[in-house]
């Protein structure tokens, strides 16, 4: 895993493995809590329902219940903290995004909310958001660019041996 850090909250992961994918969702699990959301960019294919994935396992989600909401546009998910999983890239646009209530789901502060496709519904979501950017850079390797308010302290979770 290589880690570059380019500012107070942003930084990029290269992710050689599946592995390291779980690594950075375990790590980001610590570090979410009630009312924070976080934006899952990237092709279809890209890492972006693993990272969901461990990340929830993470927060005591039963595994066998997480699967891509894409044909559900919301899953949740009862763990230590509720995990709310949206998916954006079958809406029409924006405003069915704000139709579904999204915005209740952080503004009641209850749990955290997973977005994938969120650049497509990026004006809607908080102040704060966390961004995850992830693009293959080969059959299982990643890059992820990441931005968010605890981008360093994820480093130094990420820079600790496994």
């Amino acid at each position: 895993m290589r880690i570059e850090i380019s500012g107070p909250d942003r930084m990029e992961i290269g992710l050689e493995a599946e592995a390291e994918t779980v690594r950075l969702g375990q790590a980001l699990a610590t570090l979410v809590g009630p009312g924070t959301v976080v934006g899952l960019v990237g092709t279809l294919g890209a890492g972006k329902t693993r990272l969901v994935r461990a990340l929830a396992e993470a927060l005591g989600v039963d595994p066998g219940a997480i699967s891509s909401p894409t044909f559900v546009l919301i899953h949740e998910y009862d763990g230590r903290l509720p995990v709310f999983h949206f998916d954006a890239y079958r809406l029409p646009d924006a405003d069915a995004f704000d139709a579904l209530g999204a915005s209740d789901y952080w503004s009641e502060g209850e749990g955290v909310c997973l977005i994938e496709w969120a650049d497509l519904v990026a004006d809607r979501l908080p102040r704060g958001t966390w961004w995850i950017r992830l693009e293959p850079t080969g059959p299982a390797s990643r890059l992820a660019r990441i931005e968010g308010p605890d981008a360093v302290r994820l480093a130094a979770l990420l820079d600790r041996p496994a």
